[in-house]
């Protein structure tokens, strides 16, 4: 086990710069910080990208690329003029949403300067990006995956600056990034580290002195709740299995969004155990549960015009002498009853009781869950966006409308009716997986939890990121490690949500 007197002693070293950040802006070019100018070719001209640059400027700019034969498809150029210094980066060409694109050259940006030993940085104004995205993939960058190293000491820029930003989107902007660079370092976290009771413990220290109602239920009050479906998948571990509810109350009380998230803290796949291949990542199932934790952190920090409700369930999957086995009958929260066919459907056993609970409790307008649910929806879409279903096309509307906004590709899925009735069993209610012929994983997933939320008035979205989570192929997104992703789209969601 890892030696610490608290979950703080492994925060990253990101994290804690971040935190004391000040952004300063400046009319001009820094004379200090690497000027950042976006570069694109166009036919046979390169064209430079920065509200910075004069006539002047940009004739001596390009008489330096020709005189080092350079090519946007290098990347990265460094170039010092009249002594000040401007970093080129190469925008990307792919065909995506502007926030994307603004983010990735950030993130470019971030990867050339760690090479060097100024990591400062100034960022203009652009003609077809966004500033405050461009630092946002900036930022994210310099967040380290080191913490738990024995030595970890990073280098970190000692000044940030842009051109311009209205001071409140600039603040909202930071508390973002603070936001998704805790959800990452969740999802990094080791499932030694970052079990269902620690996970309870963070949101305690963090939660519980701020303004935000925090309710916490353990194993005990679960079973007194009859929360059977839940507790099913964690007959199997001795870590007390926790799920954890966030209230902050918006500018309309009136108004509720519930966002719930999948914490399995990992992943054995319980009786049905899952192959040995790729199981050290299974520690990204709770990927969701982090989203929402993340939600509930810059929620915490910027009044929602609504009240938000941030419920997760923390888990772990394994097995041991009172796991639950293939065939078994649960009685959920609900009071449905769920044959449980694979102990590796567990990720809506979960979800089924805290939609359920969520939905009894706060009488939510809005739902979305969000979840690692199935690995079938990688076969679908890839790593380069996530799936969806609704139970409303208007739902739908919205959530793509949103993910387009803040550049969060998600595709959705359709309910075929000609599958809704897969979800029955005969000996139960319900069955948490379809016969094998059925297919269609990320559709009966959501089927299954649709169970949990048809009869209530509320809309309800249900997304699985098991494909983008990590190892995320989007543009302007990291490509390795957790990605925090869904936490824009959650947010963005509560921000413009009117019933």
């Amino acid at each position: 086990m890892l030696n610490y007197k608290s979950w703080k002693d492994y925060l990253p070293q990101g994290h804690h710069w971040l935190e004391t950040l000040k952004i300063e802006q400046s009319k001009g070019l820094s004379s200090e910080s690497w000027n950042l100018v976006g570069v694109k070719a166009q036919d046979t001209d390169i064209l430079l990208n920065s509200s910075l640059l004069d006539d002047s400027l940009k004739t001596k700019i390009q008489a330096e690329i020709k005189t080092h034969a350079w090519s946007p498809s290098e990347r990265s150029l460094r170039l010092v003029i009249d002594g000040k210094k401007f970093l080129l980066i190469a925008q990307s060409m792919i065909k995506t949403t502007t926030p994307q694109l603004s983010r990735q050259l950030g993130m470019d940006a971030a990867a050339n300067l760690s090479k060097g030993k100024i990591k400062d940085i100034h960022v203009p104004d652009f003609t077809d990006l966004t500033a405050l995205d461009v630092l946002e993939g900036f930022l994210l960058s310099i967040d380290d995956v080191g913490a738990f190293k024995s030595t970890n000491t990073i280098e970190l820029p000692k000044k940030v600056s842009l051109i311009s930003a209205e001071p409140e989107s600039l603040r909202r902007k930071l508390e973002m990034v603070k936001a998704l660079t805790f959800t990452r370092w969740l999802q990094e976290a080791p499932s030694n580290f970052l079990n269902s009771e620690q996970f309870a413990t963070i949101a305690k220290d963090m939660f519980a002195k701020s303004k935000a109602e925090l309710v916490i239920l353990g194993r005990k009050d679960m079973e007194k709740l009859g929360m059977g479906s839940f507790l099913a998948v964690a007959h199997g571990t001795d870590i007390d299995p926790k799920l954890v509810a966030i209230k902050i109350t918006g500018e309309n009380s009136k108004k509720t969004v519930a966002l719930v998230g999948k914490g399995v803290t990992f992943d054995a796949g319980g009786i049905n155990i899952k192959p040995s291949p790729g199981l050290e990542e299974m520690k990204y199932d709770m990927s969701g549960a982090a989203a929402v934790f993340g939600s509930a952190l810059y929620f915490n920090a910027v009044k929602p015009p609504v009240t938000v409700i941030c419920a997760l369930g923390a888990v772990e999957n394994m097995l041991g002498p009172n796991a639950t086995r293939p065939g078994d009958v649960v009685k959920s929260y609900s009071g449905k009853t769920i044959e449980i066919l694979n102990t590796d459907a567990e990720g809506r056993l979960v979800l089924a009781d805290v939609l359920s609970y969520v939905i009894d409790k706060h009488d939510p307008d809005l739902v979305l869950d969000i979840a690692t649910l199935t690995g079938a929806v990688i076969f679908g879409l890839g790593h380069a966006g996530a799936g969806f279903v609704a139970k409303e096309q208007k739902t739908a509307d919205y959530l793509n409308h949103i993910t387009a906004k803040v550049g969060e590709p998600m595709w959705q899925l359709p309910f075929w009716p000609e599958l809704e009735g897969e979800v029955a069993s005969t000996l139960a209610d319900l069955k948490n997986i379809p016969k094998a012929s059925v297919k269609a994983g990320p559709i009966m997933g959501g089927y299954f939890l649709r169970e949990f939320v048809k009869d209530h008035r509320c809309q309800w979205a249900h997304l699985d990121v098991a494909g983008t989570a990590w190892g995320c192929a989007a543009t302007g997104y990291p490509s390795a490690v957790g990605s925090a992703y869904g936490l824009r789209t959650m947010v963005a969601a509560v921000e413009l949500f009117e019933a």
